[in-house]
């Protein structure tokens, strides 16, 4: 289980959901860089409001793309079936480790507090859903009204857990409310347009996140900035990390329940959602590195999604020998793309051959599962979710190692 300590003793149970994820990147202290600039900077990612702001965007962002995967099961297995309680479990596991977080700063009444009011606006986006699908606008209108009065009340504990303005924290959960609305209603209508709202979903929780944690690293003194270049740079990253496997997800979800079609309007708007989060984390790398690195990094990291895309097929298909060369695919990828980040960042290229051997097996058992139609398939997304929190930290210490002088505060 990764966990964020903060001195004085505080410990945020960060990602408990990724208790079962194979190992993550670790710096050995004997392949830190030289340079102290280059070693301060990477610490700049590392400090405990850089860790508290990475966490909270982590789980938020998985908040959304896990209430997504809910209403996606439930539109093509059925609200009751197996397979949309096992997602709600999932979502509800996502839930207990944002209360683990509120708790350790605040108390066990806090987190308690927190549990009741985020599991009942969960329940809200359930009747939403269950009242978009059967067009129902009584129960539509009685879900936004109740959605109404969580923000009300979860305006108000957050202001007195974190001396936020009431009214700024209101805005922002009328902004989470709404983009999800907008997600739910494109994919209960099978819109060409949900894989992007999804994301515009998701999205919004990254400020979410660093408001969150600006506010409770002020109360509670933790030490480090939130907002400084570190920080930002290591939260972005682990949301677009986290956003690719999610992206990812919804594109095999939406291929399944079109019996494999890639051309369908859904699946083909999934994939575009897919792919500008991949311009995104290109962009990122182009920020540190330079256009050249970008298209590097543009052309292995797309080549590796369409490795995934023959694997899915071929386990939808039991072509073995497709599955076998997609696998070679995703091996060779491992190579070239652990060569390729080492020789950016100086991280071990073997520790970062390792954490991609880790995403490609965690997103192939997702894959699986989703394919297979296995009521445990949003609880495998969840782990491959997870995994990638600890490589958007690592390869954050990487980046700002290598590139002091971008990394400054």
């Amino acid at each position: 289980m990764n966990k964020l300590i903060h001195k004085g003793g505080i410990a945020l149970s960060a990602m408990a959901i990724a208790a079962s994820v194979p190992a993550t990147v670790s710096l050995p202290a004997s392949a830190a860089p030289v340079r102290s600039a280059g070693a301060s900077a990477a610490a700049l990612t590392n400090t405990p409001a850089a860790q508290l702001y990475a966490a909270l965007d982590a789980l938020l962002r998985e908040h959304a793309d896990l209430t997504a995967t809910v209403v996606q099961t439930a539109i093509t297995a059925g609200p009751s079936s197996a397979s949309t309680k096992a997602a709600l479990g999932a979502l509800d596991q996502n839930t207990q480790a944002l209360g683990g977080a509120i708790g350790s700063y605040y108390g066990a009444a806090a987190k308690a507090s927190f549990l009741k009011l985020w599991r009942a606006h969960i329940g809200f986006f359930v009747d939403y859903t269950l009242g978009v699908a059967g067009h129902d606008q009584m129960k539509i209108a009685a879900a936004q009204k109740e959605l109404n009065g969580y923000i009300s009340q979860f305006s108000a504990f957050v202001h007195g857990a974190t001396n936020l303005p009431t009214s700024a924290v209101a805005a922002d959960l009328r902004g989470h409310v709404s983009t999800l609305e907008a997600a739910i209603n494109a994919i209960v209508s099978k819109s060409p347009r949900a894989g992007t709202l999804i994301d515009m979903a998701a999205m919004h929780m990254d400020g979410t996140a660093q408001v969150l944690a600006e506010g409770i690293a002020s109360v509670k003194h933790v030490s480090g900035s939130v907002t400084g270049a570190g920080a930002s740079l290591r939260a972005a990253l682990t949301g677009l990390l986290v956003q690719h496997v999610a992206d990812t997800g919804f594109v095999v979800q939406t291929a399944v329940a079109n019996h494999g079609s890639l051309t369908a309007p859904e699946v083909k708007g999934a994939i575009a959602a897919l792919s500008a989060n991949t311009n995104a984390l290109g962009g990122a790398i182009g920020h540190y590195y330079g256009t050249a690195a970008e298209a590097a990094f543009l052309k292995t990291w797309r080549a590796h999604i369409g490795f995934f895309v023959n694997y899915t097929l071929g386990v939808a298909t039991h072509d073995n020998a497709k599955v076998a060369m997609a696998q070679q695919d995703l091996n060779g990828y491992i190579s070239s793309f652990s060569a390729f980040l080492s020789g950016a960042t100086k991280l071990p290229r073997a520790a970062v051959a390792a954490d991609l051997k880790g995403h490609v097996t965690t997103l192939e058992a997702a894959i699986n599962a989703i394919v297979s139609a296995s009521p445990d398939a949003a609880q495998k997304l969840l782990m491959a979710e997870g995994h990638m929190a600890g490589t958007g930290a690592v390869l954050a210490q990487g980046i700002a190692s290598s590139e002091p002088s971008k990394v400054t505060s």
